[in-house]
């Protein structure tokens, strides 16, 4: 059975999210953080499982340069144990996005742009 997180599954290469970047979800009280980031979907973390299927519509950042409201539908999701000892499961879910205007995609290439700036900044610091 081929692996659910193969790039192959995704509409566009999605970055890795280096710096504290979230979704606020409708209905939901506490941010979801945002690991990845594409034009088309991103991978987020919930404290609750989300099923393949599932709506959602959510903010992405804050302030002024907050992108929404987007709405997407839940791809394909997995629960992790919890890696420290006292924390909660989580859930990591890809989510596509749905019905994206030209003004959101242009936000959402500008965070992209500066996902890859903070990450060539970040690389280069290495030893």
């Amino acid at each position: 059975m081929a692996d659910s997180w193969t790039p192959d599954r995704r509409r566009a290469d999605r970055r890795p999210v280096t710096f504290p970047f979230h979704a606020r979800v409708q209905g939901e009280d506490e941010p979801w953080r945002v690991h990845e980031l594409s034009p088309g979907g991103m991978v987020v973390e919930s404290t609750r499982p989300l099923a393949a299927g599932d709506w959602l519509t959510f903010t992405l950042g804050t302030g002024p340069q907050a992108i929404g409201p987007l709405e997407g539908h839940v791809a394909h999701s997995r629960l992790i144990l919890a890696v420290r000892y006292g924390e909660p499961p989580a859930c990591l879910a890809g989510v596509a996005f749905e019905h994206v205007s030209a003004a959101q995609a242009g936000q959402l290439a500008d965070v992209l742009r500066a996902i890859d700036a903070h990450r060539g900044t970040t690389t280069q610091d290495l030893p």
